[in-house]
């Protein structure tokens, strides 16, 4: 077994010791959780990431000799608007930057990275030349623009694959109609959450859930609810603060919301 395949059987977190990423231990075992998945069911995957930054989610791929094509697309923004409220900054944001940190971990395997400038909204599906299996949406962190993303990734993806979503705990309305969306045009399809926050929908035939690092990670995806909900918490507390708490207060009185009979 070559140290790859020990590294990903594992779950290594070392795999993403090259470049850093946006995301938390967890997500990061998720994410090869369902690489290891994808691999199994379809060597020779290609894969396609909407929103990659510096490269940090794109680099276990590169290493990966069962992934014969990666896509990434990102617009590049110096910033963008985010659904918690403010406009998010990236700084030194360019596809160059993300070239020179991935040549530093798999130069050999450069090839099969194609990367395009732009967003779902701006880019023909036919510039994606070959079917995808697994797609990764992690770009603007809005509503409108995971709605954009999904079915964009929906025209490029295999008739069986699967499409993930990070941050799911900002763009849950999104995802909640991405998920109308599927089932308004009848689409066959399993979704679900691994730790920390990672949204998974297999498309048709795709079951990857049978892989027992998923399904492990299924059985304990309290943690997905637990950090949604904790990392949302200071809405919560800042509602609860005065004199916001004393005017629900007020209307609850009034309209007989809080009595129950």
């Amino acid at each position: 077994m070559s140290d790859f395949e020990k590294a990903i059987a594992d779950l290594d977190l070392d795999l993403f010791s090259k470049i850093d990423s946006q995301s938390t231990q967890n997500d990061k075992q998720s994410f090869l959780a369902i690489q290891l998945a994808v691999r199994n069911l379809r060597p020779g995957y290609k894969y396609l990431e909407i929103g990659s930054y510096l490269g940090g989610t794109i680099q276990p791929h590169l290493l990966d000799d069962r992934c014969a094509k990666i896509y990434s697309i990102d617009k590049r923004p110096e910033k963008q608007p985010d659904a918690r409220g403010f406009d998010y900054t990236y700084l030194n944001n360019s596809t160059e930057r993300m070239l020179e940190k991935l040549q530093t971990v798999a130069p050999e395997k450069m090839d099969k990275l194609v990367t395009i400038d732009g967003d779902s909204r701006s880019i023909a599906p036919t510039q994606i030349s070959e079917k995808i299996d697994l797609c990764f949406i992690d770009g603007e962190h809005t509503d409108e623009a995971v709605l954009s993303d999904f079915k964009f990734c929906l025209e490029v993806l295999d008739q069986n694959g699967c499409i993930a979503f990070h941050d799911a705990q900002i763009t849950y309305n999104g995802i909640a109609t991405c998920i109308d969306h599927l089932e308004k045009n009848g689409v066959s399809f399993r979704a679900y959450c691994l730790p920390s926050i990672v949204f998974v929908i297999e498309i048709g035939d795709f079951a990857m859930h049978n892989e027992p690092a998923i399904f492990e990670r299924l059985v304990n995806n309290h943690r997905s609810y637990l950090y949604s909900l904790q990392d949302n918490d200071h809405y919560r507390k800042f509602a609860n603060k005065y004199p916001f708490r004393t005017v629900r207060n007020f209307i609850s009185r009034v309209l007989g919301g809080n009595v129950s009979q």
